[in-house]
């Protein structure tokens, strides 16, 4: 299972990066049942220069029928899916984009990789991350927290 992780995230930082990227951070945690990534990426925007793309790959072999997910973002902030979440590609086990934020209260000058001060505003803005998923299967309703590292 390890595999599966290690290769979505190297899909993720080599097949994700355009030639604009200078930089990517990935957060990923996984359960029993779900694998979820979420990146802190730079985009060209007059508003913002970077975006938290959240991704979800399912594991389990049960046919999912209603999902819901919401991440515990920074200072007690929330982010969720509010699109129709496509279940055939969840169902197929396929990664899936399920939302992309973008940060409200981030400092303009957010550390890229492997700049001085990158660990100390990675572990003040993003040390208690979360991922909250509701979903419905053949078995009933289930709820799951997923901590993002």
């Amino acid at each position: 299972m390890r595999h599966i992780v290690l290769f979505l995230i190297v899909f993720l930082l080599l097949g994700g990066c355009s030639a604009n990227d200078d930089w990517v951070h990935t957060f990923t945690g996984e359960s029993d049942n779900w694998i979820v990534v979420m990146e802190i990426r730079p985009i060209e925007s007059e508003h913002t220069t970077v975006a938290y793309p959240f991704y979800l790959t399912k594991k389990m072999e049960n046919q999912v029928t209603k999902l819901y997910a919401e991440a515990d973002l920074v200072n007690g902030g929330r982010a969720s899916n509010l699109n129709q979440i496509d279940l055939e590609e969840i169902n197929e086990k396929q990664q899936l984009l399920l939302f992309q934020e973008y940060p409200n209260l981030l400092s303009p000058d957010f550390p890229g990789k492997g700049t001085p001060k990158e660990q100390e505003q990675l572990e003040y803005y993003f040390s208690d991350l979360k991922m909250n998923l509701t979903w419905t299967d053949e078995r009933g309703e289930h709820q799951e927290q997923i901590m993002l590292k």
